[in-house]
């Protein structure tokens, strides 16, 4: 394409997925110099995942779509797909984009050019409040070069928009205070030069490197100024007909802060941080109808986040015992470490890797290191992991959370490694792991027959019980456990989709099925399980 002067939809897609696979490369580069004091989904990650859900959308467009309706489609995919701040900026980009190609076959150099001219101006008309020193500057920057000097071949407008963006990038921390207490560049405005980068070198025909950058700085956060933390909230509202300064006016006076509300008349993406999301989601529920709705609580995110930072310090092996837990969601996490462990916490909600799972033996700096896999699928990474290790690790066959962490409460690090491990096994013995989720398919199992979508719930791994609300099936699964085994406590972990208000409700319902039994919730944060239990 390195000569073309025209785009074909067929080169947009090449390009587009070129840039994806770069910012996928470059994606833990930008993670790491995110400098937001709460990161409410990492930087490089939000803008990944909302590229990825555009280039979904606009697969269906078919082969035979102009460059004009697949980059609509990407548009759309990315409004629908945005994930935090720095995706939801990114959507709008991307609709700018595709607005000023709009009924376009192909594109020339000069519609490219516009095209980002008119992604620059989308993005800062979203914002209610534009901050220089951010993304936003960073591709104006790249627009304005490229409408001055006018290339005139798509690999030419992209040259120039990179060189652009990346010297605009340079220059973030001159424009934005929190960049330069922190010593490092935008990781928005990184984002945008990495998708720029991907965008040329697919236009000049090059190969990807096979691995990205590496993280030019790590951000002194310590140094940095908190405002303070709430919930980062985040849904899509639809309906015939929206009024998104009224939304946006309802969200300030709720005390909203970072408030982006963008979309069209019928589907409106929004973001706001509040420190109640309750008054956030009526707001959007009093217009139109909530979807793919998302509360992060940011004050346990930046905890998880300190804690990490402290088990990457310098370590030095001494004798003793250490332990690591898998988890999943920033308040078991906070569990777990709480108890002494270090923590495999993959990105992506995903399991870990043998590999990931040695990093967190390396960082314990002990010995000896007890394993806790908390998962049944987790059990083969982890055996391989003691395989590798030399005869470091042991493995405790924690099937669940609520097991590892009734092992992780026996865990003494004075203890003799057989003492330890002895002790662990026979605590999870002794309590039962109830959770509660919907059917992600039709099927029959356990000698039930399952809808999609039905709520279930699960006793230690096995589904014992299925209804249309996702309460009562978790009340249903909890009397099952109570009744295999004398309880004295049940302790519930919330987790990330669970139910506004559920603290208080389930609480209440747990306590009126069980009056004997005590009751502990927790801010678990989980993926996939709105509910997990311990029952012991």
């Amino acid at each position: 394409m390195a000569d073309d002067k025209v785009l074909s939809a067929a080169a947009l897609r090449a390009a587009f997925a070129t840039a994806e696979r770069w910012l996928a490369l470059n994606r833990d580069a930008i993670n790491a110099i995110n400098v937001y004091p709460v990161p409410d989904g990492d930087t490089g990650t939000n803008m990944l995942l909302t590229l990825r859900a555009g280039l979904g959308a606009g697969e269906a467009a078919g082969a035979d779509a102009g460059v004009g309706l697949r980059a609509e489609r990407v548009a759309r995919g990315a409004l629908l797909g945005a994930r935090g701040n720095s995706g939801v900026i990114l959507s709008q980009m991307i609709r700018g984009g595709a607005e000023a190609l709009a009924g376009l076959t192909d594109a020339t150099a000069a519609d490219l050019a516009r095209a980002i001219d008119h992604a620059a101006n989308a993005a800062y008309e979203a914002v209610s409040a534009p901050v220089e020193g951010t993304m936003l500057t960073v591709l104006r920057a790249a627009a304005r070069a490229v409408i001055a000097e006018a290339p005139d071949t798509v690999l030419g407008v992209l040259m120039v928009a990179e060189q652009a963006a990346q010297e605009a990038l340079a220059r973030t921390p001159q424009q934005l205070p929190r960049l330069r207490e922190a010593g490092v560049v935008d990781a928005g405005g990184l984002g945008v030069v990495t998708i720029l980068a991907g965008l040329r070198m697919a236009a000049a025909g090059e190969e990807l490197p096979a691995v990205g950058l590496a993280p030019t700085a790590t951000p002194d956060i310590e140094a940095m100024e908190h405002s303070g933390y709430g919930y980062c909230t985040e849904y899509v509202l639809q309906a015939p007909r929206l009024d998104r300064q009224t939304l946006i006016r309802q969200l300030e006076e709720v005390g909203g802060e970072s408030i982006l509300v963008v979309g069209d008349l019928s589907t409106l993406h929004v973001h706001v941080h509040v420190l109640d999301p309750g008054p956030a989601l009526s707001a959007g529920a009093a217009l139109g109808s909530l979807h793919q709705v998302k509360i992060d609580n940011m004050q346990a995110q930046h905890e998880e986040w300190a804690a990490i930072r402290a088990e990457d310090a310098p370590i030095e092996v001494q004798a003793g015992l250490g332990l690591v837990a898998v988890a999943r969601g920033a308040g078991i996490a906070a569990a777990f470490r709480g108890l002494g462990a270090v923590v495999a916490l993959p990105p992506d909600d995903a399991r870990p890797s043998s590999g990931e799972l040695l990093e967190a033996v390396r960082r314990t700096g002990r010995e000896h290191v007890l394993l806790l896999p908390n998962d049944s699928d987790g059990f083969m990474a982890a055996e391989q992991a003691a395989r590798e290790s030399g005869g470091v690790v042991v493995v405790i066959p924690s099937r669940s959370v609520a097991q590892g962490l009734s092992a992780a409460v026996a865990f003494n690090s004075l203890d003799s490694i057989d003492q330890a491990q002895a002790a662990m096994t026979a605590a999870m013995g002794g309590v039962r792991c109830v959770e509660a989720t919907r059917a992600a398919r039709a099927t029959h199992i356990d000698g039930r027959t399952i809808e999609e979508g039905q709520a279930i719930a699960l006793v230690d791994g096995r589904i014992v019980a299925g209804d249309d609300l996702l309460d009562d099936a978790f009340i249903a699964g909890l009397a099952i456990a109570v009744g295999e085994m004398p309880a004295e406590l049940i302790t519930v972990y919330l987790g990330s989709s669970a139910p506004i208000g559920a603290e208080e409700v389930i609480g209440d319902r747990i306590q009126a099925a069980f009056p004997d039994v005590t009751v502990e919730i927790i801010d678990g944060g989980q993926p996939h399980y709105p509910y997990i239990a311990g029952v012991e």
